[in-house]
C-alpha cells in the first residue's frame, strides 16, 4: 500500500483507536493449534453470517533480489487450484454456497477474506484448510498468471505516470530495506520466477505456524474450534521463516527524482523519512497527518487548492508498517502548476508547525475524525476481523488495539510540534517531480 488519503489509512488498516462500549477484550477468545496456528474467536450473532479471515505473515517486505513481487504472486495462485479444487472452481463454489471471497497482499501481510453464511461454514473451512498448504502451482496456469501479473504492472505502474513517479521516489529514499520496491515487484524478477523458487518460498511462508486465522460471525465457539482443529490439526508446521534484520541507514542529504516522458499534466511526490507503527511518534505525525491532510479543512488544500491553485487534488500521508517507513506528500497539480512552488508552499507549512505548533482546535478535530472513521468500521464483521488481524501482525497482539487509544489521549500539541520537528527536516525528504516532455516547470 502507498501513502494515501486519510479515510483509507484509518478505515483499511487502522487497528483500534476508539472501540465501541460493546466490544470487550474477553468477548475474543483465542486458541492456539499444536502446529502452531493461532485462532482468533468473535461471535456476533446479528446477522447470520460470518466473516473468515486467514493471514500470513508475509509480504514485499520478507522478499529479496530476483523474487521481488512473489508475495502478490502467489496470493493469485491462491486461487488458482489445489490437488482437490481445480482452478476456477474456489469462486465457482464460494458463489454456489452464497459467499465471496477477496484477498490482499501488502508490504507486511498477505490476507484472505471470505464471507458467507453460517449454515455452509464447514465447507469454508476445509476449502481454506486445503488451500494453506495444497497449491498446486500447475506450470500452465502459472504462466498465463505470470502474464496477468506483467500486464498489471504495465497497467498500474509503467503507464502511469503517478505510480511510476512513487516507485522511483519510493527506491531513491529507500536504499537498504525490502521497502525498497513495491508490493508488484520488478517486471524483471516477475518475468524470471522460477517455479521451484515460488514452491519454496509459499511452502516457507503459508503454513500454519506462520498464520492467524480470524472468525467474526453468527457461529457457536465450542463447534468452530471442532472444525477448525479437524481440517487444521493435519497440516504440519514449517521451518520458521528468517527475520527480518535489515535496517534502513539514516538518510544524510535531500534526495531529488526527476523523470521526463509523454504525459498531459505533471506529477509531484515529496516523501520524509517517517516511524514504525509501533513507535510512540507515529501517534503524533498521525495527528498532524490530518491537520495538513486531512480533507478540504487542512492546512495544504486550504493553500495549495484554494489559495495558490497550484492543485487539483492533495493526499498521502503514512501506512502502518513494522519498520520505518515513509510519509507522503502526493500532490495532483494543475497542468501548468509551478512543481518548484508547490515545494517552496509544502516546506513553508510544515515551518509553520515546526515553529508555532498546531491549536488545540485542530488537535481535537483530528482525534475526533479518527474516531467516527473508526466507528463505521466496527459497523460489520468484515470490518471487525480485518482490524484484529491487522492488530495481532502489526502490533504482535490484537489485544493493542483495546489499548491503542490511550496513545492517541496522550498526544498533545507540542508533542506533535516536537515529531515535525524531529522528521521533517531537509535532508530527510526525498522530492519527485515528473515533468511533461517538451514544457518544463
Amino acid at each position: 500500500m502507498k501513502g494515501k488519503s486519510l479515510l483509507s489509512v484509518f478505515l483499511l488498516f487502522s487497528i483500534g483507536l476508539f472501540l465501541s462500549a460493546d466490544l470487550k477484550k474477553e468477548d475474543i477468545k483465542v486458541f492456539k493449534l499444536d502446529n502452531g496456528l493461532k485462532v482468533l474467536l468473535l461471535e456476533d450473532h446479528d446477522i447470520p453470517n460470518i466473516a473468515y479471515y486467514t493471514f500470513f505473515r508475509v509480504g514485499s517486505r520478507n522478499e529479496r533480489n530476483g523474487i521481488t513481487g512473489v508475495s502478490h504472486f502467489i496470493e493469485h495462485m491462491m486461487f488458482n487450484g489445489t490437488e482437490k479444487v481445480g482452478p476456477g472452481e474456489l469462486d465457482r463454489k464460494m458463489e454456489f454456497l452464497g459467499g465471496a471471497n477477496n484477498a490482499y497482499t501488502s508490504k507486511e501481510m498477505t490476507a484472505y477474506t471470505d464471507w458467507f453464511p453460517t449454515p455452509v461454514l464447514e465447507e469454508i473451512v476445509k476449502i481454506e484448510a486445503d488451500r494453506m498448504q495444497g497449491a498446486t502451482f500447475d506450470p500452465q496456469v502459472l504462466e498465463s498468471e505470470r502474464n496477468v501479473i506483467a500486464e498489471e504492472r504495465r497497467v498500474s505502474t509503467d503507464n502511469n505516470n503517478d505510480s511510476l513517479l512513487d516507485e522511483q521516489v519510493v527506491a531513491s529514499a529507500i536504499t537498504a530495506h525490502p521497502y525498497h520496491w513495491d508490493v508488484i515487484g520488478w517486471m524483471s524478477d516477475i518475468l524470471n520466477w522460477k517455479r521451484d523458487d515460488i514452491m519454496n518460498y509459499y511452502h516457507t511462508y503459508y503454513a500454519p505456524n506462520n498464520a492467524v486465522l480470524v472468525v467474526v460471525g453468527d457461529f457457536n465457539t465450542g463447534e468452530m474450534m471442532k472444525l477448525v482443529s479437524k481440517y487444521y490439526s493435519p497440516i504440519k508446521p514449517g521451518t520458521p521463516p528468517l527475520p527480518v534484520t535489515t535496517t534502513e541507514p539514516e538518510q544524510l542529504g535531500a534526495k531529488r527524482v526527476e523523470i521526463r516522458k509523454e504525459a498531459q499534466a505533471p506529477s509531484f511526490l515529496m516523501v520524509y523519512h517517517a516511524p514504525k507503527f509501533m513507535d510512540p511518534d507515529y501517534f503524533s505525525m498521525s495527528i498532524l497527518e490530518t491537520v495538513m491532510l486531512g480533507g478540504e479543512s487542512s492546512r495544504l488544500y486550504k493553500r495549495l487548492v484554494r489559495e495558490e491553485q497550484l492543485a487539483l487534488e492533495i493526499g498521502g500521508g503514512m501506512d502502518q508498517n513494522i519498520d520505518p517507513y515513509l510519509f507522503y506528500f502526493r500532490i495532483q497539480p494543475g497542468v501548468d502548476s509551478d512543481l518548484d512552488k508547490i515545494e517552496k508552499v509544502i516546506t513553508e507549512e510544515l515551518e509553520k508547525v515546526k515553529k508555532e505548533g498546531i491549536t488545540d482546535k485542530e488537535l481535537q478535530k483530528a482525534v475526533n475524525n479518527v474516531k467516527s472513521n473508526f466507528y463505521n468500521t466496527l459497523q460489520t464483521i468484515a470490518g471487525k476481523a480485518n482490524l484484529i488481524g491487522n492488530a495481532e501482525l502489526l502490533a504482535g497482539d490484537y489485544s493493542f488495539m483495546f489499548t491503542l487509544v490511550d496513545s492517541y489521549q496522550k498526544v498533545t500539541a507540542k508533542m506533535v510540534q516536537d515529531a515535525a520537528n524531529k522528521y521533517f527536516t531537509d535532508k530527510n525528504k526525498t522530492v519527485g517531480k515528473l515533468i511533461p516532455e517538451g514544457g518544463a516547470k
